[in-house]
């Protein structure tokens, strides 16, 4: 194990955590990412605002690199790939032509999102498009629903991250939270807040203790998430 991965044994199946936000499962070949929210910039800037337009671009390196990395055969991504049902309309011919080659790379399974579950002109992107994927006992999906003993899902939506205090100070940092049969990914994308994972949402969602694979600027670090009732 290097400080920048964590591996552990899920349901048999030999899981890689990367620093980079990612998933992979070695017996499937299997990389699994969530939360692109490709085109956030273009979408708050159509609004009237006038933000920097690098998030789509980052996002798609990062892509392009864990994927070269890995050599993934099918790569899933587990809804809010594109920030709203517009932003393939909105993205240019040479920003589809960069997102599609990178899609040509592997298998691509697009999930749907919260976000782009009416997405325009899908058809421009490579990959098959839907609600969730199942394969063998293992589930992907957008949100967290399932609590099956028996399977194994992994799901994004809420974008976890939490704090280390160091002097009296707290440094946040995007982390995945993993419990006895399911495990909630972080935003992939380079343009993306997070959700406390000490938020009262996180804790009506995390019913039973959790441990939390946070993710530094320099290594991967494993830690407890105590579920407290009060």
């Amino acid at each position: 194990m290097t400080n920048n991965i964590l591996e552990k044994k899920i349901f048999n199946y030999d899981v890689i955590f990367d620093i980079k936000g990612a998933i992979f499962i070695k017996q499937n070949r299997l990389l699994v990412i969530s939360d692109l929210h490709l085109g956030k910039s273009l979408s708050i800037n159509s609004l009237g605002y006038s933000l920097p337009m690098h998030d789509f671009s980052d996002t798609l390196y990062n892509l392009k690199k864990i994927i070269k990395e890995y050599k993934p055969s099918k790569v899933i991504s587990l809804g809010d790939n594109f920030h709203d049902k517009n932003s393939i309309i909105r993205f240019n011919h040479e920003s589809i032509c960069e997102l599609n080659s990178i899609t040509k790379i592997a298998e691509f399974i697009w999930i749907y999102g919260n976000h782009d579950k009416e997405l325009i002109n899908k058809e421009k992107i490579n990959g098959n498009f839907m609600k969730s994927f199942r394969e063998k006992e293992l589930i992907f999906t957008h949100e967290k629903k399932n609590d099956k003993s028996d399977q194994f899902e992994f799901s994004g939506h809420f974008h976890p991250k939490t704090y280390v205090s160091v002097n009296n100070s707290r440094f946040y940092y995007k982390c995945f939270v993993l419990g006895k049969n399911f495990c909630i990914l972080p935003s992939f994308g380079s343009y993306t807040g997070g959700l406390d994972v000490k938020s009262n949402i996180f804790r009506k969602i995390i019913r039973n203790n959790a441990n939390l694979i946070i993710l530094g600027k320099k290594k991967i670090k494993q830690s407890k998430y105590l579920y407290d009732s009060n």
